[in-house]
């Protein structure tokens, strides 16, 4: 039945259809003319799926299938560029478009006119709502209130005031997921309509508890838009039982094997005298770290290596896998699924393993859009290259790379708050001359710790709203059935730099800023170390940094051996494009002569195009000499990381996200707003060159300007004490409400110690003695039994 095959995009087809049985609403897919977003997406997603059904349609849709399947979308990419589609999300928050929005008190309540912070609100020179208008429209504003506003006022989502063990946290997590699910805040028709604010609604959940938001999008985001991706129909009715409740996982790690996932040991044989798949586990160093699965999932997408009767092996496929009775979570016979314990970090996501015992599943619960086995037992598939299915396969990661990033953007950005908003109210020393203390702001020890980290927040921020308009706008071509082309590798590519480069950025940003409020910071009440914690986890799933990063630098110099021509037809989000200028970048010198000059964006992206390009062809050259000497393919691709490509990944990043931040500019209105950006995307700007300063002189582009070093840190030094006015405006403008905050040090009212005694002497059995008081008075455990 087509209904049952309707399921991923829900029931609001019948809406948009008229309902009625498959008949009718075969007419008027073919006759309806649509109007809505959602309803062109409707009949894009119903045409294609009826057209790999046995419903006759009419020639017209017919030639229209084809001419889907034909379409160019790089090309069509190309003229949707990053600057084009930096401008298409800007535009909306432009502040000749705000008109009476800045007197929403709901979006933009009063911030307390007295108090620590109060003179560093005085003195800024930027208006905080149009500087956050500069990041939302109002719709995105909206949902944003919608999440924090249901989370404050839902007593299942208040704070506790203890400590929670493993067990209450998991379980808290998981009742608050199946909330949130049961309220459809945003749906995949919400999606269909406005791409872009899946990256608002999942960090507005991460800001407030981010074991929840991981829980429930692993079960009710990943596992759902996989089966979308790779499904052809047959498994319908496992997303229609996810949408109503039923919680699902994803598993691609092993125990022995993660970033690696062509050495996975779970094996799928085909039996074609019953058509199932039997699914093996050869030992305890298989199928682990499986989010949702320790205690309670039911279905898990399992990554196996397929084998059809023949013994031939077809490589990693994914299977939809039957784990735990629904009824009573009770794991199926032939199904050792367990919990790996306590975590740094995230203690409300039950990690688990599993481990298969010849357990079976039908044969239609392969994923078998990149391949299948047919009823005869025989292996067929779409793709004749083997490297190009299992990419294929995988690709549904990238969202999960992308999503990543905005969750270490949303940990900065808590941090970066708290470090602010304490130092401005912490007060230490003065002048000799005067009995007054200074906030730790004022002083320039603590401005060049916490500035730069504020600029990588603001950079990142303004990246990843791009990046996730332009991956959903992706994910729409390809659910429509469009050939996605040139984009999806480019995606790849770049969220495979982009993941470790923000991750990185949160990690040692949430670091300085626990170091930067002292003593106070290493208290749990503080949040800080939460924020660390929380954010390791980053760094390693969904790709750990340092082997992910390799596949920037794979895909740079697989274009390179082509051609640097190459360069502007692989590119059409513009992260590469440049690089078909070489022989113009590789002349390229610095002409600087002024600190005015190295803190420019565009002298500082000149610069960053350069050592992309020089480092490209330096890679490029060394890993050819490590081929020429008779090391393999492998070996001089590993051999070439340490200074060469790891570095080229690093900086292909870097670039890119001072290249869509620097677009993201050019679409603002002149005003104090967007100068006090451009300081911080120029103080972004000077902190990596800095950073790759020994390459820029080694490579000879400041060879005509041997002061661009001291140069570089006077635009610094320069920079800070501008940055100073508006810091606190800015955070401001970035930080959520102080419910979603939850610490004394980064109220908005800057009352720093008045919340420290509130959290403390509140604390459980904080003025108590402890229960094994008699163990310090008398210590009978001390004497020897020898």
């Amino acid at each position: 039945m087509i209904c049952k095959r309707l399921a991923p995009i829900g029931t609001r087809y019948r809406a948009v259809f008229g309902g009625g049985n498959d008949k009718s609403i075969t007419r008027n897919i073919n006759n309806r003319t649509p109007s809505s977003k959602w309803a062109q997406y409707c009949v894009v997603f119903l045409r294609r799926e009826l057209c790999s059904s046995s419903v006759v349609i009419s020639p017209a849709v017919e030639v229209e299938r084809k001419q889907i399947q034909q379409r160019n979308y790089s090309e069509q990419l190309q003229n949707n560029s990053s600057t084009q589609a930096m401008g298409e999300f800007n535009t909306i928050a432009r502040p000749s478009a705000q008109g009476k929005l800045l007197e929403n008190k709901t979006f933009f309540p009063d911030l307390p006119s007295r108090g620590p912070l109060a003179p560093y609100r005085k003195q800024a020179n930027i208006d905080w709502r149009k500087l956050k208008l500069s990041f939302h429209d109002e719709t995105s504003l909206e949902l944003q209130h919608r999440v924090w506003s249901f989370a404050r006022k839902h007593p299942l989502f208040a704070h506790p005031n203890h400590t929670l063990t493993m067990d209450e946290e998991r379980h808290l997590a998981t009742k608050r997921m199946y909330v949130v699910q049961n309220e459809k805040m945003f749906t995949l028709s919400d999606f269909v309509e406005r791409p872009d604010l899946a990256t608002i609604y999942h960090q507005a959940w991460i800001a407030y508890e981010p074991s929840m938001a991981v829980k429930y999008s692993l079960g009710f985001g990943m596992f759902p838009s996989v089966i979308r991706t790779l499904d052809v129909g047959r498994l319908d009715e496992i997303v229609e039982r996810n949408e109503t409740g039923e919680y699902l996982a994803f598993g691609l790690t092993e125990i022995a094997h993660g970033t690696n996932a062509k050495g996975m040991r779970t094996t799928a044989t085909y039996d074609p005298a019953a058509g199932e798949y039997i699914l093996h586990t050869p030992d305890f160093e298989a199928a682990c770290w499986i989010g949702n699965l320790g205690k309670t999932c039911t279905h898990l997408i399992v990554y196996a290596q397929l084998y059809t009767a023949d013994g031939k092996h077809h490589g990693l496929n994914a299977f939809v896998v039957p784990v735990r009775d629904p009824a009573t979570l009770q794991a199926y016979p032939g199904v050792t699924v367990g919990d790996l314990g306590a975590k740094a970090g995230l203690q409300g996501v039950d990690n688990g393993f599993v481990m298969f015992r010849q357990y079976r599943i039908p044969r239609d619960n392969l994923l078998a859009r990149t391949g299948d086995v047919n009823e005869q037992g025989e292996f067929v598939s779409p793709f004749k290259d083997p490297a190009k299915r299992f990419g294929a396969s995988l690709g549904a990661l990238s969202g999960g790379r992308i999503s990543i990033c905005g969750i270490a953007n949303v940990y900065l950005t808590k941090a970066i708050t708290i470090a602010l908003r304490y130092s401005a109210s912490r007060k230490q020393f003065g002048p000799d001359d005067s009995e007054e203390e200074w906030p730790v702001l004022e002083y320039q020890s603590q401005q060049f710790r916490l500035f730069p980290h504020l600029a990588n927040n603001t950079v990142i921020r303004v990246f990843n709203l791009w990046f996730g308009k332009a991956y959903g706008d992706m994910q729409l071509k390809l659910l429509g059935g469009e050939n996605i082309g040139a984009v999806g590798m480019e995606v790849h590519a770049l969220s495979s730099a982009a993941k470790p480069v923000c991750t990185w950025a949160a990690r040692d940003g949430v670091q300085e800023c626990r170091e930067a409020c002292g003593g106070h910071g290493y208290l749990k009440l503080s949040t800080i170390g939460d924020l660390r914690g929380n954010n390791d986890p980053n760094c390693t799933y969904e790709g750990e940094n340092n082997v992910l990063i390799q596949q920037a630098s794979n895909w740079l110099l697989s274009v390179r051996a082509k051609g640097y021509e190459n360069f502007a037809e692989v590119s059409p989000l513009g992260s590469a494009q440049f690089l078909a200028q070489y022989a113009t970048l590789s002349r390229r010198k610095a002409n600087w002569t002024g600190p005015s000059d190295a803190g420019s964006i565009a002298n500082q992206l000149d610069a960053l195009d350069w050592l992309v390009a020089y480092l490209l062809e330096e890679s490029y050259q060394k890993m050819s000499m490590l081929k020429e000497q008779g090391k393999s393919s492998f070996e001089a691709r590993n051999d070439v990381q340490s200074f060469f490509a790891r570095t080229l990944s690093i900086a292909y990043g870097e670039r890119m996200l001072l290249y869509v931040f620097g677009k993201f500019l050019s679409n603002l209105e002149a005003g104090p707003e967007r100068q006090a950006l451009e300081r911080l995307g120029s103080l972004y700007g000077a902190g990596t060159i800095l950073r790759h300063i020994g390459v820029f002189y080694q490579g000879g582009y400041f060879s005509a300007q041997p002061n661009a070093m001291a140069l570089l840190q006077q635009a610094v030094l320069d920079l800070l004490p501008a940055v100073k006015q508006d810091a606190i405006a800015i955070v401001d403008a970035v930080a959520p409400p102080d419910f979603i905050i939850n610490s004394p040090l980064g109220m908005s009212d800057g009352d720093v110690y008045r919340h420290m005694e509130s959290a403390i002497m509140q604390a459980p059995e904080a003025l108590e003695r402890p229960k094994w008081w008699r163990d310090v008075v008398h210590r009978d455990y001390v004497q020897s039994k020898l």
